[in-house]
């Protein structure tokens, strides 16, 4: 969530850019989500990869760039559920639905055990794409 820069968030990849719409963070989560996968899937290390970690601690995040573009609902975190779907499509383009998984991750679960349920949950919705 913090590790995100800020100008990948904002108008012309600047710092001091105004954030973008969400139609606009779609399109650049979709490349990066797409262009990352494709590019190890298409190397010789790709079969290699068992696993993915597609989101990291949407539930604690506070104050980041993707707060600022599509809002504080963590629960129905709209990203992280597209980031899944990119993933998932990348999956199905290489037919490795059945062998390559794609985690969500948190820390403290155990603090936020419901919200993360929710969370997954919601991601879930309509095809199972989070294991």
């Amino acid at each position: 969530h913090s590790q995100t820069p800020s100008w990948f968030f904002r108008n012309g990849y600047s710092g001091n850019g105004g954030f973008v719409n969400q139609s606009t963070m779609d399109k650049r989560l979709e490349m990066y989500v797409k262009t990352v996968m494709n590019h190890v899937y298409n190397s010789q290390y790709g079969s290699v990869v068992y696993a993915w970690d597609v989101a990291n601690e949407v539930i604690h995040a506070n104050n980041s760039g993707w707060e600022a573009v599509y809002g504080n609902n963590r629960t129905n975190a709209t990203y992280v559920k597209k980031a899944f779907n990119y993933a998932y499509d990348c999956l199905e383009y290489f037919k490795l639905t059945d062998s390559v998984k794609l985690f969500y991750n948190d820390y403290n679960t155990y603090m936020e055990v419901n919200n993360v349920i929710k969370l997954v949950n919601y991601i879930n919705q309509g095809k199972k794409v989070c294991a």
